[in-house]
């Protein structure tokens, strides 16, 4: 039996002729937070549904908790969040009302530790299409963070975010990353080098490194280096 928390293996991704994703393979052995970086077009996003079980793979498997989302789903989706780059926000709700809405469709009851983790007490009756970038993010946070997942994928969360945001997004996945697996695609280096303990780097659909950060790490110097001259086999 496998023994890491999360691992993914051989994974592939097509449409048509083009191939997105290519032979991907990532083992995780223990709560960290990842960054997955990469140019647009590198593969980010659709290895990112198929760990959230919204793709399934051409070829290959993910196991979490040993746990195969193509064998079992529904206990798969219990213990993952999915962070989508586009919040999948119904308009017309409150906030409190999408709350709802997402806890009743995943059997979880809605906390109010949930809420004042995301900062949403101040919109709980707001409309949602009245809310600011800011506070959409947080609610799609809230929503990621319902099933309390054991992996949180998050896509792109800090896209058009104000400082303060983001450091308060910094903090929470300071704060989830000792018991949770957290995977965020980014395309903000100094963000992913304050927030992660490790970085996967991809071009054209496959992983060119697995990096391990540390205080000395130079992550805009291995970046630069490793998409502009590493070569694709």
């Amino acid at each position: 039996m496998d023994n890491s928390l999360l691992t993914v293996k051989n994974l592939r991704f097509s449409l048509g002729q083009q191939q997105i994703v290519d032979d991907l393979s990532f083992t995780v052995t223990h709560n960290q937070s990842i960054s997955l970086l990469g140019p647009n077009g590198a593969g980010k996003s659709t290895l990112l549904k198929m760990l959230a079980a919204h793709l399934v793979p051409k070829q290959g498997d993910i196991l979490l908790n040993n746990i195969n989302p193509n064998k079992n789903r529904l206990d798969y989706l219990k213990k993952v969040g999915y962070m989508p780059e586009t919040p999948l926000i119904l308009p017309e709700l409150t906030v409190t009302e999408q709350l709802q809405l997402v806890a009743v469709q995943k059997q979880m009851q809605l906390s109010d530790e949930l809420i004042e983790q995301c900062h949403l007490q101040s919109v709980l009756n707001k409309r949602c299409h009245q809310l600011s970038l800011g506070y959409r993010q947080r609610l799609n946070l809230a929503q990621a963070l319902l099933t309390q997942p054991k992996l949180l994928i998050m896509d792109e969360p800090l896209n058009g975010l104000d400082p303060h945001l983001i450091i308060d997004f910094r903090a929470i996945i300071q704060q989830l990353k000792s018991n949770t697996i957290v995977i965020i695609s980014t395309h903000y280096l100094a963000e992913a080098q304050t927030v992660s303990d490790r970085v996967l780097i991809m071009q054209q659909g496959r992983l060119l490194d697995d990096i391990a950060l540390d205080a000395n790490s130079d992550l805009e110097e291995l970046y630069m280096q490793h998409t502009r001259t590493k070569e694709l086999l």
